[in-house]
């Protein structure tokens, strides 16, 4: 089977169940895991502590928490950390965590537009690329919405994701990665301007062993000025914008796209 032919021919509509369903499970931890060290992850939460002035005892939630890396750090560092995810799986595991750590992070299992608690967060976070996914703008926008319901006036969000300025003039249809057990990961990926959304596929192939198909992830991006208009629509106030978790500015070219917005106190 010629893969590049393969890849071409995926469309949304072959899979059975929305892809963030299929990939965030082992498939997400196969591609990804090697990247989320302790390192990275300790300086995503300081550039967050530090860029929303978050205090010991204060609220967040971290939206789309996954295996919930950032939630439980947050919570170490005496943050009331609750984390949601749709994923029964990733949670169980983040609550098994928190518990064999003696750390009070709470873990709750819902779709990210249907948070459930209203004016209680000072601060929610949304990291790693994990907003865009749903079918339509509005599903996004709804998102937005949701997250202004959570937050207490003067709360603020924090959402990190790839800049589209950035995916467009550097993004490679295929990469290769070896890994040092000798694991290879063939990376494909293809943006599609008529829907604005960027579609990735893995191959993994363990030393001696068979490729296996990932599922893949199939994101929405969106450029500065249309996720900052997004966040006026949902009611909340844009504040700044960085272009990485080293606190510098945002510029089209900028590898990420970190928006900060207030609610109206």
């Amino acid at each position: 089977m010629i893969l590049t032919a393969l890849v071409a021919s995926v469309t949304v509509e072959t899979r059975t169940q929305p892809w963030f369903v299929e990939f965030f499970g082992a498939d997400y931890l196969l591609a990804y895991e090697p990247l989320l060290t302790e390192e990275r992850t300790q300086n995503e939460v300081a550039f967050v502590e530090r860029v929303l002035g978050l205090r010991s005892g204060q609220a967040v939630l971290d939206l789309c928490c996954g295996p919930g890396r950032h939630t439980l750090l947050l919570a170490k560092h005496g943050i009331s950390a609750t984390g949601q995810d749709l994923s029964e799986r990733y949670i169980e595991n983040a609550r098994e965590c928190a518990a064999a750590q003696g750390l009070s992070a709470q873990f709750v299992r819902g779709d990210m537009r249907e948070i459930p608690f209203a004016a209680h967060f000072d601060a929610v976070i949304n990291l790693f690329t994990s907003f865009g996914y749903l079918e339509t703008d509005a599903d996004n926008t709804a998102v937005l919405r949701a997250v202004a319901r959570a937050l207490k006036p003067g709360g603020r969000l924090l959402l990190d994701t790839m800049n589209l300025g950035w995916v467009l003039a550097n993004q490679v249809p295929e990469e290769r990665h070896e890994r040092p057990d000798g694991t290879v990961l063939m990376e494909r990926r293809r943006f599609d301007d008529a829907e604005g959304r960027n579609h990735v596929w893995f191959e993994l192939t363990p030393p001696g062993g068979a490729m296996r198909e990932l599922v893949g992830h199939h994101v929405r991006l969106y450029s500065h000025d249309e996720l900052v208009s997004m966040a006026a629509d949902a009611g909340l106030e844009p504040t700044e914008t960085y272009g990485g978790f080293d606190g510098s500015s945002y510029e089209v070219g900028s590898r990420r796209l970190i928006l900060v917005a207030r609610k109206p106190a």
